[in-house]
């Protein structure tokens, strides 16, 4: 986004890329609108981009029952805690830059404490 949004516009931002990842609203293709094309993805298993994370989340994701447990957004870092289907408990952590999400972790990610 140019000119780049502030803090409380990137936080409703978060907030609305939660509902559309994870929460009530689900919407897949509506929460890769919030990632950029170039994503750095630190998941051993997928590439770099967008479309990498796609082609992997894609297939199975509108599909899989999910439970938000928590999010938040500190800064430029968010994180979102939730329950998937055979998953298990999984703690996404996002770097925001710009408005939108450049980078992503989620091998043992812990949920920050206060």
């Amino acid at each position: 986004m140019n000119p780049p949004p502030t803090q409380e516009e990137t936080g409703a931002r978060f907030a609305a890329f939660v509902e559309v990842f994870v929460g009530k609203s689900k919407n897949l293709p509506k929460a890769f609108e919030y990632i950029v094309a170039d994503y750095i993805n630190h998941n051993p298993a997928a590439r770099n981009g967008s479309e990498s994370a796609w082609s992997i989340l894609s297939p199975f994701w509108d599909g899989m029952q999910h439970t938000l447990l928590q999010s938040t957004i500190r800064g430029n870092m968010s994180w979102v805690n939730y329950k998937a289907g055979g998953f298990g408990e999984i703690v996404d952590r996002f770097r925001w830059e710009a408005g939108c999400i450049a980078e992503h972790w989620d091998q043992g990610e812990k949920y920050p404490r206060s």
